[in-house]
Formats: structure tokens, sequence, C-alpha cells
């Protein structure tokens, strides 16, 4: 018996509270014309505030110059129109509608969105409070306009701005509430390839003819998290030309200086075109190109100067005396052996030396090379 009594109370109380709820909506959402703004002149201006929450970085293009985010948008104002006594209802302290049955700032547009569903028109849940207080949500996948400076690339970074704006500035008498608008990042989940570093919210105030428009810029500044770069790319750059080195350490008489040479050539080559394909475009160059660029023609160097080793080397191998007295019958075997050791003293450069002058010189270029890389890039 208690518990069937139990159950009558609980079902005449879901009654009527939800004859409360209906009772609302008909005296205060269904008298509402949702085709009419809470205000008539600019005097009423209403302020209105926005929250971006952002949810992720889905992609950031740089041959498109566009950035690919995940957020859910908050827009709250007061409608005096929307208010009630809760004591009335039961004790109804919200209501949730949607954005068909109430007024919604239509207007509010993504200025550098570049699909053609700028503006937040689309009907969604509408929040609403005693004290007129309404919160319009809705999410988007959005694709805006960014410009990505790649210079610095692999450890590049960039401020994107979400441009928020009235469309009909000088008709729909509302502004901006940047005290209360905010960028919450509180669900946001990580890219693998971009850190999100900061984010901010202006306000900017763009002047034309008479008026001023107002604007609220949400800024997200990520970076370019570089570990797969320079694994993948950078360090066999780095073995490549450590092996370009090892060209001149090999012995002339072992005859592979020159085809070991043309080998690495051949791969930097080969891998820098494959590395080509996958390097962001821009019509900026990135310092890592020119760095790629620059080993492979030292690359190329390398092939020319063993060519000289190799050269004087077997140059150096040919008796000069031979030259010296082509006729001459009486010049003796020791007078020979002697002009020949004076020549080498004073007019010859033996091919091991040039092998260690110019393993110097290919050392100190790739030294430099990538210390200027590193020093242009890592600020």
């Amino acid at each position: 018996m208690k518990k069937v009594l139990t159950i009558l109370i609980f079902l005449v109380g879901d009654v009527c509270f939800a004859t409360n709820r209906k009772k609302l909506f008909q005296d205060i959402i269904d008298k509402h014309d949702a085709r009419v703004a809470p205000f008539d002149t600019a005097a009423d201006t209403i302020p209105l505030s926005l929250t971006v929450s952002l949810m992720t970085i889905r992609e950031v293009s740089e041959k498109g110059q566009t950035i690919s985010l995940s957020f859910w948008m908050y827009m709250i104002w007061q409608d005096h129109r929307l208010t009630w006594t809760p004591s009335s209802y039961g004790g109804i302290d919200s209501a949730v509608t949607t954005s068909k049955y109430v007024w919604t700032p239509t207007s509010v547009c993504l200025y550098n969105e570049i699909n053609e569903d700028k503006c937040f028109t689309d009907e969604r849940p509408v929040s609403l409070t005693p004290s007129g207080w309404s919160s319009y949500i809705t999410s988007r996948e959005s694709v805006t306009q960014c410009t990505i400076d790649i210079s610095m690339y692999p450890f590049d970074l960039h401020n994107c701005t979400l441009y928020v704006g009235n469309l009909f500035d000088n008709v729909d008498f509302f502004k901006f509430n940047l005290d209360y608008s905010s960028f919450n990042t509180q669900y946001f989940v990580q890219n693998e390839e971009w850190d999100l570093v900061n984010t901010n919210v202006r306000e900017v105030y763009f002047v034309g003819g008479n008026t001023s428009y107002q604007q609220v810029h949400f800024d997200v500044i990520v970076k370019r998290r570089p570990a797969h770069v320079l694994l993948s790319v950078l360090l066999p750059i780095i073995m490549l030309s450590v092996l370009n080195i090892f060209c001149f350490v090999l012995p002339i008489e072992s005859g592979e200086k020159m085809g070991t040479s043309m080998a690495i050539f051949l791969t930097f080559a080969v891998f820098l075109t494959i590395i080509n394909d996958s390097m962001p475009k821009s019509d900026k160059t990135p310092y890592f190109t020119v760095y790629l660029v620059t080993q492979l023609l030292i690359s190329g160097l390398t092939v020319v100067l063993e060519s000289i080793v190799i050269c004087v080397h077997f140059k150096e191998q040919e008796n000069p005396t031979d030259k010296v007295f082509p006729l001459d019958s009486t010049a003796t075997d020791n007078t020979k052996s002697k002009l020949k050791c004076g020549l080498c003293k004073r007019f010859k450069i033996s091919g091991k030396r040039l092998d260690n002058i110019f393993m110097i010189f290919v050392i100190f270029t790739d030294l430099t090379s990538l210390i200027t890389f590193l020093a242009l890039t890592c600020r």
C-alpha cells in the first residue's frame, strides 16, 4: 500500500510540474515573437558575450593558408521579455527551447570562414533563465583563413585568428561584451602534428565612413611538433653529409673514392626529391629547404674535388724527369732522382694532402650550414 501511495505522489508531482512548465511556455515563450529583436533603437543596445570552446585542431594547410578547427560557440545575452518568477511556476528556474521559438542574434558571423556557412543561423538549443538570460549553443567544423609563414619550418609558430563580428552593425543594436567573452580549452584534444601554445580574446574596431564596426578576435597560437621531421628528414641528411666526409678518408689506391662520392650524390638527389614532395608548399622559401639544397651542392662539389684528387695523385706518379730530359741520355739516374725530389718539394702538392685540405673544407662547410640553419630557425 505504501508503494502504491508513493507512486501516486510521484505521478501527481510530475503532472503538476509538467503543467507548470507548459504554463510557463504558454505565458512567456509562446507570446514571444521570435522575429522581433529585444531593442528598438541604438539606445536599447544589449551586451552579447561570446565564448569559444575549442575541441581540436583538425588541420593546418600551408598551401591553402587555412586552419581547420572544431569548436563550440556560446552566445549569451539578456532578453527582458523572457523573464518569470520561479515561484509562480512551481519553482522552475530554467527552460530549454530552440532558436526557432526565441529571438537569437543571427547576424553574428565568422568573417574569415572560407565556407558558405559563415553566420550562426542554424536552429540550435537555447537555454533560458528567469532573469531573461538566454544562451545559444552551436558547434562548428570551421575552415578559416590564416597567414602561414613556414620560413622557420619545422620550428614554425603561427597565430591564426577567428574574426567574429556583427554583419548588420547599424541594424542589430547589440555590442560584444569583451569582459565576459572567453576562449575555453578545457576539453581540447591535442593534434598529432600541432601544439596549442596559447589563446587570446581581443576587441578590434574598424572605421568605415562615419561608423565604427566592432569585432571580437579569437587568437589561436599553434606550433609545429618538429620531432617527426627531425628524425625522418634532418637526421638522414646529416648522416649522408657525414658519409660525404668519409670519401676523403678512403685510400686513393683503392679505386673506390669516385664511386662512393657519386653514390652518395645520387642518394642525396633521390632523397631530396622524395622530401620535396612532402615539404609544405609556400611562396616563402623555408630555411630548411635552403639547408637541404646546400647539402646537395656540397655533395656535388665532393665529386668534383675527388676528381681533382685522383687526377693530381696519378699525375705525381709520372716521372717528371722524362719530360725535362726526353732526349738527354747523358743525365744519370742520380741526377734525375735529385731533380725529381726538388720539383716535388717546390712545385708539387700530393693527392693525400689535397684530400686532407678538401676534407677540412667540407667539414667546415657542413658545420657552418647546419649551425646557420639551427640558429635561424630555433629562436
